[in-house]
């Protein structure tokens, strides 16, 4: 697979990503898929979705409010729907990291220096070796232990929200997770993908995450939202103890030793490390 993230009015390259060896000119290349999509939008009032080309399947994803272009391009072993998702979760991720820094003032946040995202390849890397590890994922069965292990994370993590937070530092820490919970289910897309839908958060339940069908779901995209989730409740705690006292606590309810005792399978997942630093890390 190999990724152009551009500016859709001047065709500029913000950042291109290739783990295919193409006989291609970095430049004249994305002028032309720039210049592809402004054609089809000016012709046929929408832009591309999908095509395939030079023995490629090709995904194209336009943010016209922020005037960015995603496109991706990949062997045609992997499907076009599967290719449109896994570029979803990069766009998604890189208008997070960017361009919700300062919606209104996007344009010149970068101005003309494309340097500035060459930090995201990191990120980038980081999804694609996810996706390779879970190509060799064959069975639902596997799919629902790795609901199981993310499932088994929050419940410690809420138990340890409910045996170690006082009071006031539990309501508020329980509102934050409220708000996050209804801030999501808003979104578009969460709407749009009934799976993504069947998260749920409440006071004497928990988080739950477990009602998931593999089957009817980009497994990929869930993985995702579950990994965010959890980054999120635990920079939550920290904020709310401070990171020794935080620490203390992931060692008391066992989290370290749950990730250990699990780690052949994270490991599978590349997902060992993240969630190893996630915790240690302040």
């Amino acid at each position: 697979m190999n990724v152009w993230i551009l500016d859709s009015e001047s065709g500029i390259t913000l950042l291109y990503k290739p783990y295919m060896d193409l006989a291609l000119d970095e430049d004249l290349i994305s002028g032309l898929l720039a210049a592809l999509n402004q054609f089809t939008t000016y012709e046929f009032k929408q832009g591309i979705e999908s095509i395939e080309m030079g023995g490629l399947r090709w995904s194209y994803l336009e943010d016209s409010e922020y005037k960015l272009l995603f496109i991706a391009a990949s062997e045609k072993n992997i499907s076009s729907n599967m290719l449109k998702a896994r570029l979803n979760v990069i766009m998604q991720t890189f208008i997070d990291q960017y361009v919700s820094i300062d919606k209104e003032n996007w344009s010149s946040v970068w101005k003309g220096d494309t340097d500035l995202f060459s930090p995201f390849k990191d990120v980038i890397d980081e999804y694609y070796a996810q996706w390779l590890t879970a190509e060799n994922i064959t069975t639902i069965a596997e799919y629902f232990d790795i609901l199981g292990v993310f499932q088994q994370i929050l419940n410690l993590l809420t138990n340890l929200i409910e045996a170690h937070f006082p009071a006031e530092k539990k309501e508020a820490i329980n509102s934050q997770i409220e708000s996050m919970f209804e801030h999501y289910l808003r979104n578009d897309y969460v709407k749009n993908n009934s799976e993504l839908s069947k998260f749920s958060f409440s006071r004497a339940t928990g988080i739950n995450i477990i009602n998931i069908d593999p089957t009817k779901c980009d497994m990929l995209v869930v993985e995702k939202q579950i990994i965010n989730l959890i980054r999120r409740i635990v920079e939550m705690i920290k904020t709310q103890e401070g990171y020794y006292v935080s620490l203390h606590y992931f060692i008391e309810e066992n989290i370290f030793e749950y990730l250990i005792s699990n780690i052949s399978l994270l490991s599978e997942l590349n997902l060992f490390k993240f969630l190893l630093q996630l915790f240690l890390l302040k």
